[in-house]
């Protein structure tokens, strides 16, 4: 019976010792330290858990509570806690995660390089700086210039840094600019002194460089005829700009022919559709004409004209009777509306006018003596009008050859201003004819000017 006591009480001890080294086991899965980087998904490997005995077998695996603060959206030290827990027994381990931002910030230029005046270190770059954790980051740029080329760098709030270097090309190829004040095209009686209007001139590297304007002026205020002003300004490389002013000199009622038989086309009411085929006919035969413009047709067109050596007089905007002869300052609205068309297709201020209809006029009567007064304002302001004494009567007939033959049967020795409509396609036609009578008998083609005679009409109002 002893024998048995003494073998129960060993088999109880034994249970006791193997209760007692009884242990909970817990691992982690993977490294003990992690980094991760900055909004990136941190990705939990867990842990290994066991309820073990003293020989090593695994009675069962209890369940790990994990726990973490994580936030990847956030740079910093993180902990995540792994507990498992049984009856008698609790076990707690760490794994330590850190939110790094390893990435580089990006610096954005609109350019990709600099051109600039030379020995200029003045100059503006555009750039942006961004940083996938601090964002904007532009104000940390800094910026150097090393041996002809501007470096920018920057560095983030954890200290990932980039650069930047942008040549620096020191060149300047652009003309400085002149700028005149006042008419490009400046009108004088004769003997009337020359007074300069003035000018401003101005170089993208140099500024203003006014005082080293050269000008070049043969305007002879007592001998009638056209003249031209000449600004000339050079920058340090040499680009040179020159700009021109032109200066008529004229007698108020010269009516000096400039030869014995001259035949002055002038053309009214246009530019039209048929203006264009009208200039190619005139540079077929290399002669010039006149065009009392008004408010229609193209810009396109008259600005041909005008650079294929045309002159451009003023008709009128309108070409409204009773609206134009109403009174005087309706008369100057409507000739300032079609003077600064005029100035601002060519940059030349025309001081050349016809009235609608004629300084002999009748459709003005309803306002009783206002061609009497016209006539002498417009002289008064500087213009000079021009009516004609070579008639077409384009407007009374369709037929080409009528229409040639009207102004060559009129054609005298002197000067003849001859009176078309480019808004008429038959008068467009019949130009042909009489440009190849003049050319054969001896006639010289001009355009009008402010020294040309005017063949001024008896005012009738």
């Amino acid at each position: 019976m002893k024998k048995i006591w003494i073998i129960i009480t060993v088999l109880i001890g034994i249970f006791l010792f193997y209760t007692l080294t009884m242990h909970l086991v817990l691992n982690l899965n993977g490294d003990e330290y992690i980094e991760v980087n900055v909004f990136d998904e941190y990705k939990e490997k867990g842990a290994y858990s066991c309820y073990s005995d003293i020989f090593g077998f695994c009675l069962y695996e209890p369940e790990i509570e994990i726990s973490s603060n994580i936030d990847t959206s956030k740079l910093g030290d993180y902990t995540v806690n792994y507990t498992i827990s049984s009856s008698f027994h609790q076990k707690q381990i760490q794994r330590k995660v850190t939110v790094v931002d390893k990435e580089k910030p990006v610096i954005n230029v609109t350019q990709e390089s600099i051109l600039t005046c030379p020995n200029n270190n003045d100059f503006e770059v555009n750039y942006l700086a961004f940083d996938n954790y601090d964002q904007d980051i532009t104000d940390k740029v800094m910026t150097k210039i090393e041996n002809d080329e501007y470096i920018l760098e920057v560095s983030d709030s954890s200290g990932n840094s980039s650069s930047l270097t942008l040549p620096i090309i020191y060149e300047d190829k652009e003309k400085p600019i002149i700028s005149l004040k006042g008419d490009k095209t400046i009108y004088l009686l004769k003997g009337e002194k020359y007074k300069e209007p003035g000018y401003t001139a101005s170089d993208n590297c140099l500024g203003n460089i006014t005082d080293q304007v050269k000008i070049t002026n043969n305007v002879d205020i007592d001998k009638v005829g056209k003249y031209t002003i000449t600004y000339t300004v050079s920058d340090d490389l040499d680009n040179t700009t020159k700009v021109t002013r032109t200066v008529y000199v004229y007698e108020k009622n010269p009516d000096i022919p400039i030869g014995d038989k001259v035949i002055y086309l002038t053309f009214d009411d246009g530019p039209s559709s048929y203006t264009n085929e009208l200039l190619d006919i005139l540079k077929k035969y290399n002669v010039k004409a006149t065009f009392f413009v008004t408010n229609n047709g193209s810009d396109a067109t008259i600005k041909r004209a005008y650079e294929e050596g045309h002159s451009i007089g003023l008709h009128t905007y309108s070409h409204n009777y009773s609206k134009v002869y109403q009174s005087i300052d309706a008369y100057f609205d409507d000739l300032n509306k079609i003077s600064n068309r005029v100035e601002r297709i060519t940059g030349e201020k025309s001081k050349l006018i016809r009235f609608p209809g004629g300084s002999s006029n009748t459709v003005s009567n309803f306002n009783p003596g206002i061609m009497t007064t016209l006539t002498k304002e417009v002289e008064i302001r500087g213009y000079k009008y021009f009516d004609w004494n070579v008639g077409s009567s384009d407007t009374s007939t369709s037929n080409s050859s009528t229409i040639a033959n009207n102004v060559i049967k009129s054609l005298k020795k002197g000067s003849n201003i001859v009176l078309q409509h480019d808004t008429k396609y038959s008068s467009v036609k019949a130009v042909v004819k009489i440009i190849e009578y003049g050319l054969a008998n001896d006639y010289v083609f001009a355009p009008l000017d402010i020294t040309s005679p005017s063949a001024h009409h008896k005012v009738a109002n």
